[in-house]
């Protein structure tokens, strides 16, 4: 069988015929124009290229970011507008503000993202979702210093030798922290549950909370529990509706196919039951 080099397309028989490669191309030719962010985020799970590369390029090659200090007006209230707007993200955005109080490698934020949304899936890379919040100012990124200076006193000579792993650390900041204890105190629930028209529905929270304190219910055990209540009648009010806005004040989780009470929940539930003796 013979082999020929061509720059047509192979074709049949006993020949096999290769496609030339064109000289010009340079795989190592990079746009720096064109370039897709999030792709970089999403490919690129410890920031390696990111992380000084993209920083030290030309303001114009940057994406304006969505939620940021300098938009909203504050960290406070550019983190709060990402919350609200990110509502199924919400509870994995305040552990990962939580995680990294201390600061906490790129490597170990990822690990515990993935396994909070192992029963509730994102598209979002966990690395993403710290870009997100630096963005906002609720995280600061600490780069390690991927190089180390050596030097061969037998040659006279200094080097750097390069790092196999590069690990950042993000750092949670004090509006970030304060925010997330409001949070963690009830702020969301004591304002959609016990302070806006779903306070007349306190009865319903209630039974559904104790229902979940008892243990875990698929959907179908809540609309049964309570569609059995006169006031879900008339407006009509369907379990799904309460779960959601459970979910939305982060007392209610999904896991292990069912609905669970959270910690923040159960204190809830106490709060609530206070607010229906007073």
């Amino acid at each position: 069988m013979a082999y020929q080099h061509q720059g047509s397309c192979a074709s049949a028989g006993d020949t096999l015929v290769l496609l030339a490669f064109d000289d010009e191309f340079d795989p190592l030719a990079v746009d720096d124009s064109e370039i897709d962010q999030e792709w970089m985020d999403d490919e690129n799970p410890y920031d390696t290229i990111d992380y000084p590369t993209m920083r030290n390029m030309p303001e114009t090659v940057h994406h304006d970011p969505v939620y940021s200090p300098a938009r909203q007006g504050s960290a406070t209230e550019a983190l709060q507008a990402l919350i609200v707007r990110n509502p199924n993200r919400r509870p994995v955005l305040l552990n990962i503000i939580g995680l990294c109080e201390g600061g906490c490698p790129s490597s170990v934020i990822s690990e515990r993202v993935d396994e909070w949304q192992r029963d509730n899936w994102s598209v979002y890379a966990p690395m993403t979702l710290c870009r997100m919040l630096e963005r906002a100012g609720a995280l600061t990124l600490e780069m390690p210093d991927v190089s180390e200076e050596h030097e061969s006193a037998e040659e006279g000579v200094a080097y750097l030798e390069i790092r196999e792993t590069v690990d950042p650390v993000w750092r949670a900041t004090p509006e970030a922290l304060a925010l997330r204890a409001e949070y963690l105190a009830g702020k969301s629930f004591r304002a959609v549950v016990l302070g806006s028209d779903e306070a007349r529905y306190a009865e319903v929270y209630a039974a559904v909370m104790e229902a979940l304190e008892e243990a875990p219910r698929k959907l179908d055990a809540i609309e049964s529990l309570t569609d059995a209540m006169e006031i879900t009648k008339s407006p009509r009010r369907f379990g799904q509706h309460f779960i959601d806005v459970l979910e939305t004040c982060d007392c209610v989780i999904w896991g292990d196919g069912a609905w669970n009470l959270t910690d923040l929940g159960r204190a809830m539930l106490a709060e609530l039951k206070s607010a229906k003796e007073a």
